[in-house]
Parts: C-alpha cells; sequence; structure tokens
C-alpha cells in the first residue's frame, strides 16, 4: 500500500468515525411566526426547542423507537406549560405520513413532522404546494407550516 492510499484510508476513517458520533443537525429548534388564513401580521409567535429525550418507560411501546423530543411555547401564553413534541413515526410498523400522502417524501428526505397531540409542524422544501389528502393543495413560501385542530392549517415562518 502506498502512502497516498494510506493516508486516504486513515483521513477516510477518521472522518466516517467523526460523522458517526456526531448528532444531527436540529431542523426544528426557533423561533416560529405563525400567519393563520394567509395574514401578512403574525398571530402568534412559537419558540420551539429541543429537549432531552423522553424515558422509554415513559411512553407506549411503539413511541420507543424515536425517544427525541422537543419543546413548544405560544408568546402570547407564556405561563402556560411547554408542549411536548415528538417526530412522526415512520417504520415498519407505524407510518404516520401515510395519512397523508406523505410517505414517498419523507422517505426522499423531503418532508418531516412533529407531532404535539392537537396540533402538528412539518418542513418542506421551501416554494412547495403541499398535497393533503382530500383537500386542496396549499402553497408553503417558507417549506413550514402547521395543522391545528381548531384554526386549521397555518404557516409558519422560522426567523432564528
Amino acid at each position: 500500500m502506498n502512502r497516498t492510499t494510506l493516508l486516504f484510508l486513515l483521513a477516510f476513517s477518521f472522518n466516517f468515525l467523526h460523522a458517526q458520533n456526531t448528532p444531527g443537525k436540529d431542523i426544528w429548534s426557533g423561533k416560529l411566526l405563525v400567519y393563520p388564513d394567509k395574514n401578512e401580521i403574525p398571530a402568534d409567535t412559537l419558540l420551539l426547542t429541543r429537549t432531552a429525550d423522553i424515558a422509554a418507560d415513559k411512553v407506549a411501546s411503539r413511541y420507543e423507537a424515536d425517544l427525541a423530543r422537543w419543546q413548544v411555547i405560544s408568546s402570547k401564553d407564556p405561563k402556560k406549560d411547554s408542549i411536548l413534541l415528538r417526530r412522526f413515526l415512520s417504520n415498519d410498523k407505524d407510518d404516520e405520513y401515510k395519512e397523508f400522502g406523505w410517505t414517498a417524501l419523507h422517505n426522499a428526505g423531503k418532508m418531516n413532522c412533529l407531532d404535539g397531540g392537537h396540533f402538528f409542524i412539518c418542513q418542506t422544501d421551501p416554494n412547495t404546494k403541499v398535497e393533503l389528502k382530500g383537500d386542496q393543495p396549499f402553497f408553503t413560501e417558507s417549506g413550514i407550516f402547521g395543522v391545528w385542530l381548531h384554526y386549521g392549517l397555518v404557516a409558519l415562518k422560522k426567523i432564528k
């Protein structure tokens, strides 16, 4: 083995091991402005932060596959407790993207969602038309949107 090959293999091995031990980028944390009903003035600001992983014994067995959690708090009601969010399940047993017809998008890395119980927040590519099963497609300029039980579809824009 010549010196160049050896140096290449050492560099590759170092980079590979480093990548394996580096946590993934947090695409969720930050401040989000909430724009309901195509309003140009935000109705709220949400603060989304990564929190400690939940203990496996605190969740139903189906959720043990992904223990990562985020918390969100509204600027409209900062005294209210934060809400814990989890990523949509996407595995052999559970595919929460399927209900919306987004499995292929998620598998391609083009759709990721967090579930907050009575709402969910998703990220896709900016300037994308999003198809919702049974509903009219909508355009998301920022690539971030949410669906609230009582408010419906909202556009979100990350500011930090």
